[in-house]
């Protein structure tokens, strides 16, 4: 069956940082830490809906910042012990997209940097990753806009599956945080086995990419129940240029478990099950590739 994607003309997003003071002068700091380019978009929308500052004690905010995942324990230390929530929300166009994004999320990196705070993704549940605020003029979802990450492999060690098994257990499932501040629904895959998470996830990663276009296009558009997956897709999430794979496309079947979530299937026609479609049906890189830099530098999973 088709699949129905509903993009709203105005999209909502929202940042915040834990910090043990305010800032005094919103404005300056801007003009401080943003390129040139764009420090005049920023200090316009200042105060309006598309940049909106609203700090809050720690005791009473509407953040619960301690869920936040934090890989650097200074970084969860801080935000236990900050005294200041500092909120910063975004509403914004479906034709804003991504420099009004850039600009929200560059501005609660500002506010952090200047007080010695921690700037959370609200919508992906993560501390923002230590990127330029530079980079505005460039877009990649593999800066830390897709929250999705691998849970402990083979289960912190309760899995009893074999290495070898192809589908030896269901361990792993994975579900995107952020795509919703694209107007795009969340994805998921499930019950995938420990040996192919890698594999899940980027699979994950290349649907989402692939779906990315249709945020900037408000109203509904009909989908094709499975969608062909390539490596220029997989090339576009890293920022690189080439292709990540020569082979042709994977395609990849679309669930609507509600409208602001879809389920990543194997293809209708295949006649195994999910974890042997991972195994044998993907690119190579797909199991292999966990990082990658935007000039093709990976780093292996």
């Amino acid at each position: 069956m088709p699949v129905t994607i509903m993009v709203p003309a105005m999209i909502i997003s929202g940042f915040a940082v834990a910090a043990d003071r305010l800032p005094t002068d919103l404005p300056a700091l801007l003009r401080r830490a943003l390129p040139a380019p764009f420090t005049t978009a920023a200090t316009e929308r200042l105060g309006t809906p598309s940049l909106k500052i609203t700090p809050s004690r720690a005791a009473d905010s509407a953040w619960d910042l301690s869920r936040a995942a934090a890989a650097d324990e200074d970084d969860r230390a801080k935000i236990l012990r900050a005294d200041w929530h500092i909120g910063i929300a975004s509403e914004l166009p479906a034709g804003d997209l991504p420099l009004g994004l850039h600009l929200a999320r560059a501005t609660a990196k500002a506010i952090a940097e200047t007080l010695c705070g921690v700037p959370i993704d609200l919508d992906s549940g993560q501390v923002l990753p230590a990127d330029p605020v530079s980079a505005l003029d460039e877009f990649r979802l593999a800066d830390g806009w897709l929250g999705a990450s691998l849970p402990p492999y083979r289960n912190a060690g309760h899995c009893p599956a074999d290495d070898d098994d192809i589908d030896g257990c269901t361990c792993v499932d994975l579900t995107t945080r952020g795509l919703h501040r694209f107007g795009l629904p969340e994805l998921e895959i499930t019950d995938v086995a420990c040996p192919h998470d890698v594999a899940a996830l980027n699979i994950l990663r290349t649907t989402a990419q692939r779906l990315l276009p249709l945020g900037r296009h408000p109203g509904d558009h009909v989908l094709p129940s499975e969608i062909p997956l390539t490596g220029e897709d997989f090339a576009a999430f890293w920022g690189a240029r080439d292709p990540m794979w020569d082979d042709g496309p994977v395609p990849v079947r679309l669930i609507e478990e509600s409208p602001r979530r879809l389920s990543i299937r194997a293809p209708d026609d295949f006649p195994g099950t999910l974890n042997e479609w991972l195994w044998d049906e993907l690119p190579p890189i797909l199991h292999d590739l966990l990082i990658c830099e935007p000039d093709g530098s990976p780093t292996p999973g």
